[in-house]
């Protein structure tokens, strides 16, 4: 038993679930239930995030604990990666999609959530790398759904949850079409869509595909959406999670590294993990085993 380590906690106040009354001293008691004999420091973030990580040693900890939402865990899992800090990060989700937590099977409810973060197993997992610079754990995506994510206001999603995109995907007139080119692989494709997606994990609210996105099969799925309306995207998710074999509308495949003509870069929405980034270019690469995570 390891008497001398601690677990830091990270909380995120302002993360898309509103917290109920006294819900630190809620999430403490079953923290201890779990795991009497380790103590915890317990971070509340702030807008500076990586600051405040820059002032801890993280030498006294056994893992991370992270309350929060997908955009909290990118933040924290950019860190140790790019400090190479080899400690495994548990996840209680608290996001309005939480795409990582229902990826890896961590369940939402917070009972269950905090139980796995507590006595659950080390899994690696493998993360992208965009252009030698950018981590990321979830995916890469261009075109229509970006724009739909990023035009979705914060406190939207904090009130309606993943409620808040499909609200904001009903109030678009019109879906746009592209030709994407890329190299995958050695191989040149080029495919005409409204939405490219260079996925690493792929869930929402258990839902999954029939074909599912594997996080630690050392590839990456890319998925180009090819509907020309808002009922394609409809058809196309019914037979994402009850169909193996067949989607319509959808263009599907397996690669390590992808590498995508710059002129679609021109006027779109590029968007990684959720959040939009500005890029002049589009390299990326899968790096096997790279993040443990504590998962059931």
């Amino acid at each position: 038993m390891i008497m001398n380590k601690r677990i830091l906690i990270i909380f995120n106040p302002k993360a898309g679930h509103q917290y109920p009354k006294n819900y630190q001293t809620h999430f403490l008691k079953q923290f201890k239930k779990y795991l009497p004999y380790f103590d915890y420091d317990w971070l509340i973030t702030t807008p500076r995030l990586a600051l405040q990580l820059e002032e801890i040693d993280f030498n006294l900890y056994q893992r991370i604990m992270i309350i929060g939402g997908d955009g909290t865990v990118k933040e924290v899992a950019d860190f140790i990666l790019i400090n190479q800090i080899n400690l495994p990060l548990a996840i209680i989700p608290q996001g309005s999609a939480n795409v990582l937590a229902s990826s890896l099977n961590i369940p939402i409810t917070q009972s269950a959530a905090i139980k796995t973060a507590c006595l659950g197993q080390i899994r690696k997992i493998d993360v992208g790398l965009l252009n030698q610079k950018h981590y990321f754990l979830i995916c890469l995506a261009i075109g229509f759904w970006s724009k739909v994510v990023n035009e979705t206001k914060r406190g939207l999603k904090i009130r309606l949850g993943f409620g808040a995109y499909l609200l904001n995907f009903l109030k678009q007139k019109k879906i746009y079409q592209n030709d994407f080119e890329f190299k995958m692989d050695s191989r040149l494709y080029k495919i005409t869509g409204n939405t490219l997606v260079i996925a690493n994990a792929l869930s929402l609210f258990k839902l999954k595909p029939k074909q599912p996105v594997d996080f630690s099969d050392g590839k990456f799925d890319i998925l180009i959406s090819k509907n020309q309306n808002l009922s394609g995207f409809l058809t196309m998710g019914l037979f994402a999670i009850t169909n193996k074999r067949f989607v319509p509308y959808l263009f599907r495949s397996k690669g390590k590294k992808i590498s995508i003509n710059t002129k679609i870069l021109k006027n779109k929405t590029v968007q990684l993990d959720g959040e939009k980034i500005k890029v002049e270019k589009i390299k990326v690469e899968i790096i096997r085993n790279k993040l443990k995570i504590i998962a059931k």
